[in-house]
């Protein structure tokens, strides 16, 4: 009872709209009158909208994780495998913007039904197709449907929580993405060792259907009085042309995209090869490396709210900073695994422990790289600013994962992949430092 007095202390805040003159930055507040500030239905609404990123994530990285048994029945290669991620991502980086803007009309609610809906569709596809080909053409239109849901979790997010908890907010309901991760890295390699990969995606089409009915049943969100916005004096809102040109006017936003890259480039590394690098260089079985991808996704779950707590509490919520902190981290981190796990033995649980905490850095740029890029627009135009926001880490995974697999099949191992990696993060998160403190008057 506690816990859920805190929560409903930390969302249920009486909220307004204002623009912060000193800090070049405007600022969405809902407005709230003070009966609703005290409802719990605000952070319940938040914890079921974060059921679809369970949902998708369970069914996208469990198949992820299948993919040492996929692999073995169609006899592909590293880097042909890492076509799955790219195809996925594919249809994500062309239709990002329109996606954001049919997230805007639409609302939370049917965005998200009709995203969830379809993966579960799709991935119910996956599991009778004959070729590894329809498969990757499938994973272009699992992309095209989860594209609409990344937008319409943000504006969710932003409709309910207050700019200062916002990243806390965001990174709590991302955090299902991890939880979903989690339970699809290892349920589904589990149930595909024991029954084969394709019941096992009929397992996991069942869940994500079962959620979307579950959000179309309980998602009823409380109606909210708004004043009028006034957007940002460097982004103002009209025809989705007029809007998409003033955002990239913004050299402050567009430097916060160049983190958008190392999000995409890391995340996708990841979960697009990992199983396969636990399997291949390490030697474990397929189930452990499932638990291997399935501990980078709990370290996930953990770090996007922690990360979002340190950037408002210790970082004052300077966006800029937190996410260079992360960057350097996820830069060393990816060093490490190519200089040193990927060459010394060690045992099964030091394994666990660098995954957890690769998950743990990688996943929380999450919740803060989207609160930096939604906090530009008022609530109307979170759609489109999100969908332009998605395109610099979707073409990052688009083209990194077959790249990381090539490089591991050139040398037959993927201690190359991570170090050459870890030095792209690096100079990525170095230029962005730079470039964002010539363009910010907001650190």
């Amino acid at each position: 009872m506690l816990i859920l007095y805190q929560l409903n202390n930390y969302w249920g805040q009486i909220l307004v709209y204002e623009y912060s003159e000193a800090d070049n930055v405007s600022v969405y507040w809902m407005k709230n009158n003070h009966k609703e500030a005290g409802n719990p239905k605000n952070w319940i609404l938040l914890l079921i909208i974060s059921t679809a990123y369970i949902a998708v994530f369970a069914n996208v990285q469990g198949f992820k994780a299948l993919l040492p048994l996929v692999q073995e029945e169609f006899l592909v290669s590293r880097a042909q495998v890492g076509l799955y991620t790219s195809f996925y991502f594919l249809s994500a980086v062309f239709i990002a913007v329109f996606s954001g803007r049919i997230a805007d009309y639409l609302g939370t609610k049917r965005g998200l039904v009709l995203g969830v809906g379809v993966v579960a569709f799709m991935i119910l596809l996956h599991s009778f197709s004959p070729l590894f080909g329809i498969i990757l053409v499938l994973a272009f239109f699992t992309g095209t449907a989860f594209s609409v849901i990344t937008p319409s979790v943000n504006k969710g997010v932003i409709e309910l929580s207050e700019p200062s908890k916002r990243s806390f907010s965001m990174g709590i309901v991302h955090g299902g993405g991890g939880l979903g991760g989690v339970l699809g890295a290892v349920m589904l390699p589990f149930l595909g060792e024991m029954l084969g990969w394709r019941t096992a995606l009929i397992f996991g089409s069942v869940f994500a259907a079962m959620v979307t009915f579950f959000i179309l049943k309980f998602y009823q969100p409380p109606e909210i009085r708004e004043e009028k916005a006034t957007a940002s004096p460097e982004i103002k809102t009209g025809s989705l042309k007029e809007d998409l040109l003033a955002l990239i006017k913004n050299r402050y936003l567009l430097s916060v995209f160049t983190m958008g890259i190392v999000f995409g480039m890391s995340i996708s590394s990841v979960t697009g090869h990992f199983p396969l690098y636990l399997t291949r260089d390490l030697g474990t079985s397929a189930a452990f490396a499932g638990l291997g991808l399935g501990t980078f996704h709990i370290g996930g779950v953990a770090g996007q709210p922690v990360w979002g707590l340190i950037n408002e509490r210790v970082f004052h919520g300077d966006r800029r900073k937190g996410l260079f902190l992360l960057g350097m981290l996820i830069s060393a981190l990816a060093l490490f695994f190519g200089l040193v796990v990927s060459r010394f033995y060690f045992p099964p649980y030091a394994i666990l422990s660098f995954s957890f905490l690769f998950g743990f850095c990688t996943m929380g740029v999450i919740a803060i790289y989207f609160t930096a890029v939604s906090e530009l627009v008022s609530k109307e135009y979170i759609g489109v600013v999100t969908g332009l926001a998605l395109i610099f880490p979707r073409t990052s995974t688009v083209i990194t994962p077959p790249i990381f697999g090539l490089i591991a099949d050139l040398s037959d191992a993927y201690a190359n992949s991570w170090i050459i990696l870890g030095i792209i993060v690096l100079i990525f998160s170095v230029g962005f430092f730079y470039f964002s403190g010539r363009y910010s008057t907001i650190s």
